[in-house]
């Protein structure tokens, strides 16, 4: 009996060893997994941060080219020519860090032809300049249509195709972690076999650190995908303010129509017909979408988006056509790196803001509930904003004022049931105004 006793103890004492020593196996593959993985996510969204930058230096530079074309003072070619030698190298130094932060070789060629297409980016726009220095404005304009904007398209289409890969380079992490953590629970199995009841237990203290780290890696997950969308996010808010701030706004209407588009959205959401319509995704993505609204306006010439007086009504022709180009833009940039249904209602409130109930709105005439309901909601955020704020060819309007306009218009302007709820939210809209203005 003591013989066996003591088998059975030296048993125990082997398997829970073997055990141990399976267990710190296990451990250390599953760190050095996850030290991999968490690099290659680092990685992901380093080279992610950088192609974001050089996709906003691409559009500050372009719009600091059209700036030079449409100048007529000679003093400040200088000055635009300064900021666009600035962005031109700061976009180089950003290459050369997107290059040195790539290590697959699909990765590097698709970085070499970037650089490539910002080589004859960087040509385009001398010869540009050079056309608008000496009076050939339409000869530039005609350039940059031509010539410079194919490779702004190319070059933003092959950043887009390296965000692709490292995202696919980011799954690839995830999937070799969950297989490690897949073999880890296979070698814990054949413990058990083999040890039996002292196996049963190191398995389960094998399977519980197993969870622990699949959580874990559950929660980089979500963090991970979180900080993506806060990028993608800050780069619409950042392309929209870059527009915005064309005029006199420096892009806090983009801030208060969102605040209010949210706002109605979620009145909405508590008691009215849409109520169905409106779910947490829905107001999430409109949300998201609101500083969209006004990205046709990098298609309108600074000659017409801050005129001073009056449009004449050629120029306001001009001005309308921003509504079907920002929805244009939006199918264009959007359709192969966002969801479908955040791509289609940004389209929607892009193309459809100007459209009004009684059907005299544009771009497309259209009238009642066949205007898309995020584009009803963004029509009066829009308009209200407009009317209390101060612009370079008018004065801004007294809350009481522009109330007085929204509740007048609802019906033939405005979707009476979402004029009735930014009614209703008056309150918290002054509120919100003293806030933001104090």
């Amino acid at each position: 009996m003591r013989k066996m006793t003591v088998r059975v103890l030296t048993t125990v004492i082997a398997a829970l060893a073997a055990c141990m020593l399976v267990i710190l196996f296990l451990v250390m593959n599953v760190n050095t997994v996850a030290r991999q993985y968490e690099s290659n996510i680092r990685s992901a969204m380093q080279s992610q941060q950088l192609a974001a930058a050089i996709c906003e230096n691409i559009y500050q530079t372009e719009s600091q080219v059209w700036q030079h074309i449409v100048n007529e003072e000679e003093e400040e070619y200088g000055i635009y020519e300064e900021r666009i030698d600035g962005l031109l190298a700061s976009m180089s130094t950003l290459l050369a860090n997107l290059q040195d932060s790539l290590t697959d070789e699909e990765d590097k060629v698709l970085s070499h032809e970037v650089i490539r297409q910002y080589i004859g980016f960087k040509s385009s726009v001398q010869v540009v300049l050079e056309l608008s220095r000496q009076g050939s404005k339409q000869s530039a304009q005609y350039y940059v249509q031509n010539e410079l904007n194919p490779y702004f398209d190319t070059a933003n289409e092959l950043l887009d195709a390296v965000n692709v890969k490292t995202t696919e380079n980011s799954r690839l992490a995830e999937q070799q972690m969950e297989a490690s953590i897949y073999k880890a629970r296979l070698e814990a199995i054949l413990c058990m076999v083999v040890v039996g009841l002292i196996i049963i237990v190191c398995v389960f203290l094998v399977f519980r650190n197993g969870k622990r780290i699949v959580g874990q890696q559950e929660e980089e997950k979500r963090n991970h995908e979180q900080r993506v969308m806060a990028l993608q996010y800050n780069i619409i808010v950042a392309m929209a303010n870059l527009i915005e701030s064309r005029d006199e706004d420096t892009g806090e209407h983009v801030k208060r129509t969102s605040w209010y588009v949210d706002t109605i959205a979620r009145e909405l959401a508590k008691d009215s017909p849409y109520k169905e319509q409106l779910t947490e995704s829905y107001l999430d993505n409109l949300w998201k979408a609101a500083p969209l609204h006004d990205i046709g306006k990098i298609k309108v010439s600074d000659t017409i988006l801050c005129k001073p007086g009056k449009l004449t009504p050629e120029e306001f022709e001009t001005m309308k056509t921003h509504a079907a180009e920002g929805g244009k833009i939006v199918y264009e940039t959007m359709h192969d790196i966002e969801e479908q249904d955040y791509v289609e209602l940004a389209h929607d409130v892009a193309k459809y803001h100007h459209e009004k109930w009684n059907g005299s709105g544009y771009p497309e005439g259209l009238s009642g509930q066949d205007i898309p309901l995020c584009a009803r909601i963004m029509a009066v955020a829009d308009v209200f904003d407009a009317l209390t704020s101060k612009r370079c060819y008018k004065e801004a309007m007294s809350v009481e004022e522009a109330y007085k306009i929204i509740e007048e218009s609802s019906g033939t302007h405005f979707d009476p049931v979402v004029a009735e709820a930014f009614i209703r939210l008056r309150p918290k809209v002054e509120e919100f105004l003293r806030e933001n203005r104090e």
